[in-house]
């Protein structure tokens, strides 16, 4: 039986990038697909364009929904898709023409719920990974998903969780009820992908580039965001349920040890953004605010014991800043390094 592959593309004021995402869908040389516009409450001409699309192609469905953010549009996607895989496209990205048509051999035996490829960054290969064609049972889940949920060290290696490199076995999706949190706008793809590898028995890796990811996140890199260290929180937290819920007692075993490394990254990266941001917050509430982030007793219970890779004497002295509670020579520390950046740039 010739698979079905849905195509899950949330919408929000794309109308610019929008034209050239549907056209490298709808021109696949694949053509058994099921191909879902949701748009998430556009104020610009993006709900027009999926309806000039629809009516070109019979293949195409479109939900036209308030805003209610990424999450709720992929989930209303979720709802409605009829594929046998799950393929998701941001709407200012686009695929190869031959994408699909190259994945359909690896899937017709029936046995592969995760398939993963490669994609473009602006024009540069995205990452290299180490894995190579299928991986199954107890080698997937100690090589591939335990990696995923942490790693073994603080600073070892971490393999990309989003969403468009991946193609997803809808039956494993649909049985264990996986959708995306919209509380969750933060590494809400990461858990989705790792929540779906717990739920799976096999994954194949392609080394080729099928996805062209576009967006320019040197805005969003800087850009300061006052919620992120509770966002972190909920991600973890959920990531844990999911394991826990999913796995047996040894792979939660292991598993709880490699999350410590990650509360400890989160941590370290939730710090930085009150001072390597566009953040205007006074000295006295970015103290306040990275004190909440060490005093949290996951904080306490990772930094305790943390085994991790080399990190140089700025590493050392930030983790051992966080280690001992040294809140405000921290706060200096940081205050120093932003100043004396700003001298440097002008």
């Amino acid at each position: 039986m010739t698979p079905t592959i849905s195509i899950i593309i949330p919408i929000y004021n794309m109308e610019q990038f929008l034209g050239r995402c549907l056209d490298s869908v709808v021109k696949q040389t694949y053509t058994a697909l099921d191909i879902i516009l949701i748009n998430d409450g556009s104020t610009d001409s993006s709900g027009d364009i999926c309806n000039a699309y629809a009516q070109n192609d019979p293949r195409i469905n479109v939900i036209h929904q308030a805003n209610g953010g990424v999450s709720s549009a992929r989930n209303s996607g979720l709802d409605i898709a009829t594929g046998d895989y799950i393929s998701f496209v941001d709407p200012d990205d686009y695929i190869e023409l031959n994408t699909y048509e190259t994945f359909i051999p690896y899937l017709d035996n029936n046995s592969i719920d995760i398939l993963r490829f490669n994609a473009y960054r602006k024009g540069e290969r995205l990452n290299q990974l180490p894995f190579k064609g299928e991986y199954a049972g107890e080698r997937f889940e100690q090589e591939i998903v335990l990696p995923m949920v942490g790693s073994e060290k603080f600073g070892g290696m971490f393999i990309l969780g989003v969403l468009w490199i991946h193609l997803f076995r809808r039956k494993v999706i649909e049985k264990n009820h996986i959708r995306f949190n919209k509380e969750l706008r933060r590494c809400e793809d990461r858990l989705f992908t790792i929540t779906a590898m717990l739920h799976s028995n096999r994954m194949f890796f392609i080394d080729s580039v099928f996805y062209h990811y576009q967006v320019n996140d040197e805005s969003l890199s800087n850009r300061y965001d006052p919620i992120r260290w509770q966002q972190e929180l909920i991600f973890l937290d959920d990531l844990k349920k999911a394991y826990t819920h999913a796995k047996s007692d040894s792979f939660i075993a292991e598993a709880n040890k490699r999350i410590k490394n990650d509360y400890t990254l989160r941590a370290v990266t939730s710090i930085n953004n009150e001072y390597f941001t566009n953040n205007t917050n006074s000295f006295f509430k970015r103290y306040k605010n990275i004190k909440t982030i060490i005093n949290n007793p996951n904080t306490r219970l990772s930094i305790k014991d943390i085994q991790r890779e080399k990190s140089g004497l700025k590493g050392d002295l930030i983790i051992g800043m966080i280690k001992y509670r040294l809140i405000l020579l921290l706060n200096l520390f940081n205050t120093l390094i932003l100043y004396k950046n700003k001298v440097i740039n002008g």
